[in-house]
């Protein structure tokens, strides 16, 4: 497959798209079976299963002729118009994005989508907080409006209501960059999550460089304060304790761990753990250590604890992990 195929392969009405471009009025029957609840006085539908098990993103094509009810989900979305043009209401206001933007929805924002057309391609980039406290931790980003739109959005006690929309862009790299992820995305070789993920990370930092755009975020706030201390983790998560990290930067253990959890929504312990998890991943992939090994390099001494562990983590035994990379 290549980039034209990958073309087509949007253009072309999949089996959905035409069982709702014939009976668009069936598509009410599959929102009746998904779960709601109250916002602002609101009737909601909870989105919150779009992402598979495992991974920190998914890449969804949005579904032709028939209108999304109000809805909120978990994760951060980013809409991209590949052809055509979309209308959403996004927390009580009426967006219209043309071919060429992007719009960015932070979690638990109320929004729906109007009846699209053939004409109109929009391609949903779902992406969980996990991945942009990783992002974060390894220094990807710097200050900007999509940074503080990213950290408020991982903050668990910061108000989830804002938006970003962005113009097209006078250059073409982030219309390349989506079509790399495309055709990543289709074409399923072998790494194409991890290029993926990484492609991600270039998309936001792209957008960092688009200064027209609208938003209705509210007064930046600052939070270095959270960035520095992922950061610290990210270098040190060896060896680092609480106690070691409230040292460095001058808190008490107990105020320091109410400050993770507030910011992140994970406590130290957790955090650890993930680092420590991430660490063996990459030496199960990249290299040809043992899982013992691999386990012990990464700080853990208890292999049933890191079987454990990684199974909820990553839903597949490391052994399975393994297998799944070598020729």
């Amino acid at each position: 497959m290549d980039f034209h195929s990958v073309h087509q392969t949007l253009l072309e009405l999949n089996e959905r798209e035409k069982h709702y471009k014939e009976h668009p009025v069936l598509s009410q029957e599959y929102y009746q079976k998904l779960s709601k609840k109250n916002v602002k006085n609101d009737e909601v539908y909870i989105f919150d299963d779009l992402i598979p098990t495992g991974q920190n993103f998914n890449v969804v094509k949005h579904t032709r002729f028939i209108p999304v009810p109000l809805h909120v989900h978990n994760f951060i979305e980013l809409n991209y118009i590949y052809s055509g043009k979309c209308t959403q209401i996004i927390d009580g206001k009426k967006v219209t994005l043309t071919k060429g933007q992007i719009c960015l929805i932070d979690i638990s924002v109320p929004h729906s989508i109007e009846t699209t057309s053939e004409e109109d391609i929009i391609i949903n980039i779902l992406v969980k907080k996990d991945y942009f406290i990783k992002q974060l931790s390894q220094e990807k980003f710097s200050s900007s409006i999509v940074f503080d739109f990213i950290l408020n959005a991982l903050s668990e006690t910061q108000s989830h209501n804002q938006y970003i929309v962005f113009q097209k862009s006078e250059y073409d790299q982030i219309q390349l960059i989506i079509d790399q992820i495309l055709y990543e995305y289709f074409e399923k070789k072998v790494g194409n999550t991890l290029i993926i993920e990484n492609l991600i990370a270039i998309l936001f930092t792209l957008l960092v460089r688009n200064f027209n755009y609208d938003t209705n975020r509210k007064e930046k706030k600052n939070k270095e304060q959270i960035v520095n201390l992922l950061q610290y983790i990210d270098k040190h998560f060896m060896n680092l304790t609480l106690a070691d990290l409230a040292k460095r930067f001058n808190y008490t253990s107990n105020y320091l761990s109410i400050l993770l959890k507030k910011e992140t929504g994970k406590n130290f312990s957790q955090l650890i753990l993930e680092k420590k998890l991430d660490q063996a991943e990459i030496l199960l992939q990249h290299t040809e250590k043992t899982i013992q090994e691999c386990a012990e390099e990464s700080g853990f001494s208890n292999i049933t604890f890191f079987y454990e562990k990684y199974k909820n983590y990553f839903h597949k035994f490391p052994s399975q992990r393994k297998r799944s990379t070598e020729p």
